[in-house]
């Protein structure tokens, strides 16, 4: 008996519902698997699990962040108590679950959401993200001064003016011409080595070479990983390989 699932999005803006609920949910219905109230999985916060919950018959809570340690806590401590499974998007982040709250996760990586595309490399850069990740690519921009960078992401009109940085509102059809044009992505990685690769795996999927920071999940992508500006001197002057 097939069970009908049904994944809980955030919207389309929020990538780990697209990558880690809409494409899910969209695979699933393409093997004949429905929506359903035999299984909801979800991830997240900023919902009540009682009203959330209701009326399935089992629930999967999915961890892609680590907010173990900050004041979202309680939520994650809470839901993974008292999730029938809990799921995540790494290793690490895998390791996090078990150590904070007992729980042994299934390790489900996230997928490509993008054609394939043909491989390049150029001198224009980019950096695409959150706003809160903003602060893992600002202490680059001086061993970048000079270079064309674009910054993608949801603006809210303090941008600080900075040479040769130009400040992008995201959207999903931006993003797709900021990718047209791009170069090389930026990808420098911050405190938590419990994200995913998915930043990674779009670049590569929409034929842009990653220039990354250390990151668990980058291992096998064959990507380089390190300091940020040798990365980006090495991939232009290396762009056959």
């Amino acid at each position: 008996m097939k069970r009908r699932i049904t994944f809980a999005s955030f919207g389309p803006k929020i990538a780990s519902s697209r990558l880690r609920a809409e494409i899910p949910q969209r695979e699933l219905a393409s093997l004949g698997i429905e929506a359903g109230r035999d299984v909801l999985v979800i991830g997240k916060h900023g919902w009540e699990w009682d009203k959330a919950t209701k009326g399935f018959a089992r629930v999967v809570y999915d961890v892609c962040d680590d907010h173990f340690g900050d004041n979202l806590s309680a939520h994650y401590l809470g839901a993974c108590a008292r999730a029938d499974a809990v799921t995540c998007n790494s290793h690490v982040m895998r390791d996090i679950v078990k150590a904070k709250t007992g729980r042994d996760a299934w390790v489900i990586p996230d997928p490509w959401e993008s054609p394939e595309c043909a491989p390049r490399t150029g001198r224009s850069l980019l950096w695409f993200g959150h706003r809160r990740n903003l602060r893992d690519v600002t202490p680059w921009l001086d061993k970048l001064a000079g270079r064309d960078l674009t910054i993608v992401t949801k603006l809210q009109g303090d941008e600080p003016v900075i040479g040769g940085v130009r400040w992008v509102d995201w959207s999903p059809d931006e993003m797709a011409r900021q990718f047209q044009s791009a170069g090389l992505v930026l990808i420098p990685t911050g405190v938590s080595m419990a994200k995913s690769a998915n930043r990674a795996i779009e670049s590569i999927r929409r034929g842009v070479f990653p220039v990354c920071g250390y990151l668990p999940a980058h291992g096998d992508l064959g990507v380089y990983q390190g300091d940020i500006a040798v990365g980006v001197e090495w991939a232009m002057g290396h762009h056959d390989e």
